[in-house]
Parts: structure tokens; C-alpha cells; sequence
């Protein structure tokens, strides 16, 4: 089986891939564009693709890409504990550090670590994986970078400081996306998109027949819908399914509700 995933190797994401499927030949694209259309081209088997962070929220690219082709669908979710390091070439120490390389979300997760050390300069790349290979190309023992543990094994560097994220529970969920998949026959939880009329009600209405049905909401995120300035798209995840009550629950909904996987 053949997994994209969004990132170098040695990424979180291709270390939450080997979580969910250890055997699989792991291929890493720059964008989630080109993560998903590995998947929807037949390039890939399938596409792991983060959907939200316990801190930083929702990633709305996701839940665009999957309305946009409705032949992709969600059929497996995966939950990797990130853990955020400071990495450097070996025997380097933690006061030779005066520039620090990272995505701008793993800078974000560790503000405290990096406002405790202000001598540390800090830059901007595309992906955390990709900044562990570039300081050890580079070659100055001066430049670091923060990535997972894999990345440090993956290019060979050392581990400088370990878990320095604010928050110690820092988690992302992944949705596995497949072209043409069919609902497995025990499903648990579905991801729902909604276009409901703009009118009073209208999103309590859709909740209230989500909830009637004995369906539990997990997350519930509002996007662009493109079709005209300030409409909405709405994308819900639910649990506690049971085909029966998800179609009693959409039938119920005045607008338009599209089943974007059952997992």
C-alpha cells in the first residue's frame, strides 16, 4: 500500500502514517493540494491528511479538497501526540544556538521555550522535516531546528531539547482519504458538509436533527463556500453513528448535506 502524506521525510505526518499503517511505502508531497491528488490520481493509494490540532485548530485547506472531489472520501482517522524538539548537529550546546528553523506552527507551539532564549533568531520554512535536513547540509552548529524525534534520526542530528512544546497534550487528528472507497461495514463516526439557507435557525435546525437522531457532534467548522460573499459552508463530525439514524438525520436537513466519509 502505497500512503502520501504532506511533508519531508521524517515529518510528523509520515510518523503519524507508520502509526496508523506500519507496512505501508510512505511518499511525501510539499502542499496538501499534491497530497490529495496523489491519492485521487491513483499515484498513491491513499492520503493522510491532518484535519485538526488540540491547540491550533482546525486546517480548512482539508475539508475544501474533499468537497471540491466528492470521489475522495474519509475512511480512517488517525491521532499522533506531536512532541516538538529542538534539534542541532551533534555535540552542539544549547547556548551556541542564534538561529532556530521551523514551520510557523511549530514556532507558534513553543513560545515560551524560544521567549526564554531571545538570543535565538528565528526563521520561517515550509516544513519542519525539511529544516532538520537543512542545518545538517548546512553544516553550522550555530543554526537548529524544531521537528520530531524521527527527523533527528532520519538526517542524523541530536536531539538538543526534548518536548519543548507550551502544552504537553498537543495532539493532531489525521483523516486517511481513499478514491471510491465504500463505508466499512462498522462505523463509528461520519464527516458531514452542509449548505444551509440563510435564514434564522437554519444551522440550529441541522444541529437539533443531528442530535434527535442520537448522533454526538464532534467538531463543527464553518468555511467560504465560494458561491458568493460571506455564505458558509459548515463541516461537522459526528459519532455514535448508525446508517439509519445518519439518513434520518439528513433527510431532516433544509439544504444541501453531503456524507464526506464514514469511518
Amino acid at each position: 500500500m502505497i500512503v502520501a502524506y504532506q511533508g519531508e521525510p521524517g515529518a510528523f505526518s509520515e510518523d503519524a502514517l507508520r502509526s496508523l499503517h506500519p507496512d505501508a511505502e510512505t511518499r511525501g508531497y510539499v502542499t496538501f493540494d499534491e497530497t490529495f491528488a496523489a491519492a485521487l490520481t491513483g499515484a498513491a493509494d491513499a492520503a493522510l491528511l491532518p484535519v485538526e490540532n488540540s491547540i491550533s485548530g482546525a486546517v480548512p485547506r482539508v475539508y475544501d479538497l474533499l468537497w471540491a472531489e466528492p470521489s475522495m472520501r474519509v475512511v480512517d482517522e488517525a491521532v499522533y501526540r506531536v512532541v516538538q524538539n529542538l534539534i542541532a548537529l551533534d555535540g552542539t550546546a544549547l547556548e551556541g544556538i542564534r538561529e532556530v528553523r521551523s514551520h510557523p506552527v511549530a514556532l507558534e507551539q513553543c513560545r515560551k521555550f524560544l521567549a526564554a532564549h531571545p538570543k535565538m533568531h528565528l526563521a520561517v520554512v515550509a516544513d519542519t522535516a525539511g529544516a532538520v535536513r537543512e542545518i545538517v547540509a548546512l553544516g553550522d552548529p550555530s543554526v537548529a531546528a524544531i521537528a520530531s524525534e524521527l527527523a533527528a534520526e532520519r538526517y542524523g542530528a541530536q536531539v538538543l531539547a526534548p518536548a519543548i512544546q507550551d502544552v504537553a497534550d498537543n495532539f493532531t487528528r489525521f483523516f486517511l482519504v481513499r478514491r471510491g472507497a465504500q463505508a466499512p461495514r462498522v462505523a463509528t463516526r461520519a464527516c458531514v458538509a452542509v449548505v444551509l439557507p440563510h435564514r434564522p435557525g437554519s444551522l440550529r435546525d441541522a444541529l437539533s436533527a443531528f442530535a434527535d437522531a442520537g448522533l454526538n457532534l464532534r467538531t463543527l467548522a464553518s468555511r467560504p463556500s465560494l458561491d458568493a460573499p460571506f455564505t458558509y459552508r459548515f463541516y461537522l463530525e459526528v459519532e455514535n453513528v448508525d446508517a439509519s439514524q445518519l439518513d434520518s438525520a439528513l433527510r431532516r436537513i433544509d439544504g444541501d448535506a453531503r456524507v464526506l466519509g464514514l469511518y
